[in-house]
């Protein structure tokens, strides 16, 4: 299992930044390789992923809200394609601005499973911050 965590500040107030939190169309825009997102209702949705390889078959990857206390709190849960992600965020109102502390534990199964301990650091700390870069973009 990996697990990264860190701390970022958006110049806007937490209600504002929860709600993108927790934006299926914000999350699935922060992903690579998405074609496409389904609501399913308020707590779930799904993303279709095609990896870049010719015959890789598209994959789906599940999303919860599995805790939502506006504006202070959310946890997601995102899993599929051999990946099982659990995500944290706590928010905090600082100066008209919005300090997040998150955290990010990733495990990989089956043939991803190979994957792990080689850089998946790295590479769940980049997508966790293209997450907010995504939600800093909608701010705008």
């Amino acid at each position: 299992m990996t697990h990264v965590a860190g701390e970022r500040r958006f110049d806007a107030d937490p209600d504002r930044v929860f709600a993108l939190l927790t934006d299926p169309a914000v999350i699935a825009s922060a992903m690579p390789l998405v074609h496409g997102h389904d609501v399913i209702d308020a707590t779930h949705w799904n993303a279709s992923v095609k990896p870049p390889f010719r015959f890789a078959p598209s994959l789906t990857i599940h999303f919860e809200v599995l805790e939502r206390r506006p504006p202070t709190h959310a946890a997601l849960h995102a899993h599929g394609g051999g990946a099982d992600v659990l995500s944290t965020f706590d928010l905090s109102a600082e100066n008209g601005a919005t300090t997040m502390r998150w955290q990010t534990h990733v495990e990989l199964r089956g043939v991803l499973s190979r994957f792990a301990g080689h850089g998946l650091d790295g590479v769940a700390r980049h997508q966790a911050e293209r997450t907010l870069d995504a939600i800093a973009r909608g701010l705008l």
